[in-house]
């Protein structure tokens, strides 16, 4: 009798995960908890009552922020002093200019918290540097 290899291709995966749990018996799960410190707190920002200050980073530079949370719905976000990178990004209309070098910094879908919206504003800084 002559066999003629037509080829190979591997198991699908429900098959190697059942022979996997034969062979070698199913570990007992673990539960990993996530990290409970927000996001703000990791990045050195203050709060004082409902305001936050601290920087906008990136891996290209870092901007003076301030947040003010009104609400649970309702965060105002400011950066300080924008670069001409900045002015040049496509989302330069978001900002608007509140005097003394400071800007609002406008998002058509509201951030859920404050760490969010900090999350948002430095992928921008980030894309405005890249270019």
């Amino acid at each position: 009798m002559r066999v003629r290899e037509l080829g190979n291709r591997p198991a699908p995966a429900s098959v190697r995960d059942l022979i996997a749990r034969l062979v070698r018996g199913r570990a007992p799960a673990i539960r990993i908890e996530r990290r409970q410190i927000p996001y703000w707190l990791e990045r050195g920002w203050q709060r004082s009552g409902n305001a936050y200050d601290g920087r906008y980073q990136s891996p290209h530079v870092a901007f003076v922020g301030h947040v003010v949370e009104h609400g649970r719905n309702h965060i105002d976000f400011y950066l300080y002093a924008p670069s001409p990178e900045i002015q040049r990004h496509s989302h330069w209309a978001c900002f608007q200019d509140r005097g003394e070098g400071w800007y609002q910094v406008h998002m058509s879908r509201r951030p859920a918290d404050v760490s969010s919206g900090i999350i948002t504003i430095e992928r921008l800084i980030t894309e405005a540097y890249r270019k």
